[in-house]
């Protein structure tokens, strides 16, 4: 009777013995080498989550994964793995506190439950001073480059100010849809300082320059005619440089699918 407990116990030291590997962060080199061990015991939704939730750590909560990964594809593994990125150091410092001898299933419960506070505390503040929004009304916006001189992509707009208060400062999400583009280009940080305030009852046409795309979101655009953008206020400054909310709107939406990604929905 002794052998089959001894294969037993022999079976369960085994099982013991082949637990999750966990984050190495002491080094830039241990964190890459613990990250391509952990990666290869995953699956591909899991991978998926894990690389979203050390985005999230690394460039912060409201990082728009989603235009990060349209933007350039292969640029998302290499900043998950913190290779050809510039101060690579510094990223892994912010990472370090969250992952140091974590496993992936630790790290990514960890983000989703700090997306889980960020975003009840966001959606409270829009239910409250955030309604103000609502009177800030975007009307027949465009997105533009110009091919031919300087290739630098533009958004033109006119902005009505249905609120009580004046306006320095407006921020914007975007959305560009597009037959020559896979996935829709997210445009996630976009704002526009008005020179003279603007204030209650008043509207004006605005150009926002959107900055020089990457090669290959320019590659993209090239190509891409008769599209559909859509632009929608996350949220509105004043003069003294104090915004309306803490988390805009658009930010808000952005956590929201990150945290749906990690949860599984």
């Amino acid at each position: 009777m002794r052998m089959p407990c001894l294969v037993v116990l022999g079976c369960l030291a085994l099982a013991a013995c082949d637990h999750e590997p966990a984050f190495d962060a002491s080094s830039l080199p241990a964190y890459q080498k613990s990250l391509s061990e952990i990666k290869a015991r995953l699956s591909a939704p899991d991978q998926r989550k894990l690389q979203v939730a050390l985005l999230t750590l690394a460039a912060g909560s409201s990082a728009d994964y989603t235009a990060f990964a349209v933007a350039n594809p292969n640029a998302v593994t290499n900043f998950e793995a913190l290779e050809n990125v510039a101060n690579p150091l510094t990223f892994l410092d912010r990472m370090r506190p969250a992952i140091e001898g974590h496993t992936a299933a630790s790290v990514i419960r960890h983000v989703a439950a700090d997306l889980d506070y960020t975003i009840a505390r966001a959606e409270q503040e829009a239910n409250g001073p955030g309604k103000v929004l609502a009177g800030v009304v975007v009307e027949h916006p465009r997105f533009s480059w110009d091919r031919s001189r300087s290739k630098q992509p533009t958004v033109d707009f006119s902005v009505y100010n249905g609120s009580k208060n004046p306006i320095a400062t407006l921020y914007l999400t975007g959305t560009l849809t597009a037959p020559g583009l896979d996935t829709p280009l997210s445009m996630g940080d976009l704002s526009y300082h008005f020179e003279t305030t603007l204030q209650p009852g008043v509207q004006e046409a605005v150009r926002v320059v959107v900055g020089f795309p990457g090669p290959w979101t320019a590659k993209q655009l090239e190509t891409s005619y008769d599209n559909d953008f859509k632009l929608k206020v996350s949220n509105v400054g004043d003069a003294y440089g104090t915004k309306l909310l803490a988390v805009g709107i658009g930010w808000l939406d952005v956590m929201r699918k990150k945290r749906d990604i990690l949860r599984g929905s």
